[in-house]
């Protein structure tokens, strides 16, 4: 089900799960956790951040959907820099996906990422805010698109996601815990998006600014784990409400 969720295109290709090596961390009939690493050297100046970078995938038997989570490791040798943002993210299928939810009183059919470019929509104060003023769909005309628009304190950021009526299909993330973001609770974050786009924010300088930046000295030791987060999707009976999978 969950291949048939995601968008594929060249560009999602380019953000790939990537790494330097992949290793099968557990293996049972129960549980198969799987690791991406890529370490970072003197050859990769410019290219990726030094840091010691572990993605985390667990797949537990009867479970719908997956749990994600990341290690990040600054070792003795790596250079100084500021870690400004970092996150999980899914695109999911825009000809599937139209109705974002994220709490009980937030929830919407949203415009396509169509509507965003230039022959459909105007760019306003500042890049991620766009008038909708020929959207495909009419009802939107008129509209501000703005992801902003949908960001939520993190103490309240427990489950936020997506529905598909045909088929009827949703996809969630859940966060069991928010102690490992930065901010504390009251910080907000961003949850989902046009595009369909969900995330998953473990750093960000938003609403916060520099101060909240990560900020590494050369041959500093840091290591922190991200998450973890649980990707649920679930159905239901054809005919019934796609909404009762909310």
């Amino acid at each position: 089900m969950l291949g048939s969720c995601l968008e594929f295109t060249r560009q999602s290709w380019n953000n790939r799960i990537e790494g330097t090596s992949c290793e099968v961390i557990v293996e049972t009939e129960d549980q198969v956790e799987l690791s991406f690493t890529r370490t970072w050297d003197s050859t990769l100046v410019g290219k990726h951040v030094s840091l010691k970078i572990d993605k985390r995938f667990v797949v537990l038997r009867g479970s719908s959907g997956f749990y994600s989570y990341a290690i990040y490791e600054h070792l003795e040798g790596f250079p100084g820099f500021n870690l400004d943002e970092t996150r999980i993210v899914f695109k999911l299928r825009k000809d599937k996906f139209h109705y974002m939810a994220m709490s009980d009183d937030r929830q919407r059919y949203m415009p396509l990422p169509d509507d965003r470019l230039p022959a459909r929509g105007k760019p306003l104060a500042y890049p991620e805010a766009v008038l909708l003023v020929n959207p495909v769909e009419p009802e939107f005309k008129g509209q501000v698109d703005d992801k902003y628009q949908y960001s939520c304190e993190t103490k309240d950021l427990k489950v936020h996601g997506w529905i598909s009526t045909d088929p009827p299909v949703g996809f969630w993330q859940s966060t069991p815990s928010n102690e490992f973001r930065t901010g504390g609770p009251t910080k907000q974050e961003l949850t989902s998006h046009v595009g369909p786009i969900n995330l998953a924010m473990f750093i960000s300088a938003h609403y916060g600014g520099n101060d909240l930046v990560v900020k590494f000295s050369e041959g500093e030791l840091w290591k922190k784990v991200f998450g973890p987060v649980f990707m649920h999707l679930n159905t239901t009976s054809t005919g019934e409400d796609p909404l009762t999978l909310w």
